[in-house]
């Protein structure tokens, strides 16, 4: 996620690039829902340590979704008004 976000950093003065690679971190935020799952069904973790990691992880969605839904707040004024 840290490193989609930072490729999406670098893409900030075409919006729709830095949209893209946005929704990419979004993408390996869900892969950690299914990491978190697998650990708490085979038992690698506790129900409580899944809580406190999934909670995480949904403040991490929302975040992520909020950037997608309003990039003008990243993206440099000069470039997305081209």
């Amino acid at each position: 996620v840290p490193a989609n976000i930072a490729e999406a950093w670098k893409e900030r003065s075409y919006p729709k690039m830095f949209v893209s690679k946005i929704i990419d971190a979004a993408g390996e935020a869900g892969e950690t829902e299914v990491w978190l799952d697998i650990a708490t069904d085979t038992a690698y973790m506790s129900i409580e340590k899944y809580q406190e990691l999934w909670d995480g992880y949904d403040e991490v969605n929302r975040m992520l979704y909020g950037m997608v839904e309003k990039p003008e707040k990243f993206c440099p004024k000069s470039i997305k008004d081209k």
